[in-house]
């Protein structure tokens, strides 16, 4: 698969600060398969969204930076965009949601024993690792899941999974296959929720609707599933 943007890091890229130029700049974090700071290809999220923009005439430009410093710079820099982001509550106000690139199905991965398909299955877990003030650490306490252990990046996770500290992980099965590979076993997804490209707020020169139609356009041709699949190993 052609990459169709340029790829770089806070270490070794000076990207654009706001959309000029024809170029926009869209921050991330390195998080396979969705984005990937070092490889052959960007990952299916940022492939996506460099589609698009051409689309519209666009170049984007790719600044990796630490997760928490990609959302505040996104949310305080006009004519940024961010992917893939999950649209929250919290989040609501400080982006314009643009495009929902994708649903990411969401699950449990063990190393030990055979994965829960369910939350009721996952209660006699000793603690399940999920990533702190996630949107799957919010949707386990919606629904009653007391048994998590919150850490704070993905190293931290497979550390707890493969130390015993914790029985499961819970997060998007995409993200749980590429980070824990043929080692560990997986769960039939319990949720999905999409993931978005946003912008910032205040953004007023990327046109919505004509992104939204090349989106649109890429999934009627089969596109968008062949990128999943390339990525993620499955079409949706």
């Amino acid at each position: 698969m052609r990459r169709r943007a340029l790829i770089g890091s806070t270490l070794c890229l000076a990207a654009p600060p706001v959309h000029a130029r024809g170029v926009i700049e869209l921050v991330t974090a390195d998080d396979r398969p969705y984005a990937i700071a070092r490889g052959p290809e960007p990952g299916v999220a940022l492939t996506l969204s460099a589609e698009l923009f051409r689309m519209l005439g666009l170049q984007v430009v790719f600044r990796f930076l630490p997760w928490a410093e990609a959302e505040a710079r996104a949310a305080s820099v006009n004519g940024l965009a961010i992917a893939p982001i999950a649209r929250t509550a919290a989040r609501e106000a400080r982006f314009l949601w643009a495009v929902a690139l994708f649903d990411d199905p969401s699950g449990f991965a063990v190393l030990r024993n055979e994965p829960p398909d369910t939350l009721s299955a996952a209660l006699p877990l000793s603690q399940i690792a999920v990533l702190s003030g996630s949107p799957h650490e919010a949707f386990l306490r919606a629904n009653g899941m007391q048994n998590l252990l919150p850490l704070a990046n993905s190293l931290q996770a497979m550390a707890a999974l493969r130390s015993g500290d914790a029985s499961a992980w819970f997060s998007g099965l995409p993200r749980l296959r590429a980070q824990l590979g043929q080692g560990a076993k997986f769960g039939q997804p319990v949720f999905a929720e999409p993931a978005w490209l946003a912008l910032h707020a205040g953004t007023r020169d990327v046109p919505l609707a004509p992104l939204r139609e090349a989106h649109a356009s890429l999934e009627a041709d089969g596109s968008l599933q062949k990128m999943l699949m390339y990525f993620t190993g499955s079409p949706a």
